[in-house]
């Protein structure tokens, strides 16, 4: 209690210099919350001019999350249990492992060391030794050899330009102008118009397959081996 009036003033003067203080001092700031919550109703919490959020426990939220500026993880292990979807660029330095399933639609290119997936093709290898299987087409190259089922039945082409095929029925392979052809009922060597056919009637050959011989004096159509090591044929001279 005062006991006169200079103590009153003294006090006035206290209380007036306590709320001056008060009024021109920053609330917030070195304060502490402990056990309780501070809740901001329609407002905004802003940090600026370099000021820093640290969170020291758990950070939980119910809303929207949004951020406009670089963002990184440091440590620590993290899990996403809901749906993501990324609109930008997405670079992978380290290990990635899939154990449920994987789909990737639309163009791109996925390189592992030398193999490349890339808009429905696989590429594998360089040089003479590179792989290449178009998805589209089927088509499987080998280095200079290719595998190409839109050729007749199939058809496998090596570099010289040998080919072999298949059709409705036969298996070929031939190189310029010789080809042999095997069916189920037949085995053909052929070049040229000269033509020498296995079938289940023996053995055929063409007329011009073996070239005639005169003057040998045996009847014709004998069949004898020359000197030269070709068969020929007696013309009945």
């Amino acid at each position: 209690m005062a006991q006169n009036l200079n103590d009153a003033f003294a006090w006035i003067r206290d209380l007036h210099t306590e709320v001056a203080r008060l009024k021109s001092g920053a609330f917030l700031e070195n304060s502490s919350v402990s056990q309780g919550r501070m809740r901001f109703i329609g407002g905004l919490l802003l940090i600026d001019s370099g000021g820093t959020l640290q969170v020291v426990g758990r950070f939980d939220g119910t809303g929207d999350f949004e951020w406009s500026g670089p963002w990184r993880f440091n440590s620590g292990d993290g899990e996403i249990a809901g749906n993501v979807k990324l609109t930008g660029d997405f670079d992978l330095t380290g290990q990635m492992d899939v154990t449920g399933g994987i789909e990737i639609l639309g163009p791109g290119k996925i390189k592992v060391g030398n193999v490349v997936i890339e808009n429905g093709k696989i590429t594998a290898g360089t040089g003479a030794a590179q792989v290449t299987i178009d998805g589209e087409t089927g088509k499987v190259s080998a280095g200079d050899m290719t595998m190409d089922p839109t050729v007749s039945g199939g058809a496998l082409t090596f570099a010289n330009g040998a080919q072999v095929f298949t059709d409705a029925g036969t298996v070929q392979l031939y190189k310029g102008n010789s080809v042999v052809q095997v069916t189920d009922g037949y085995a053909r060597l052929q070049n040229g118009g000269n033509v020498v056919e296995i079938n289940a009637n023996g053995i055929r050959m063409s007329p011009g397959a073996v070239p005639a011989r005169t003057g040998t004096g045996l009847p014709a159509g004998v069949m004898m081996h020359g000197a030269d090591g070709y068969v020929r044929k007696s013309d009945g001279s």
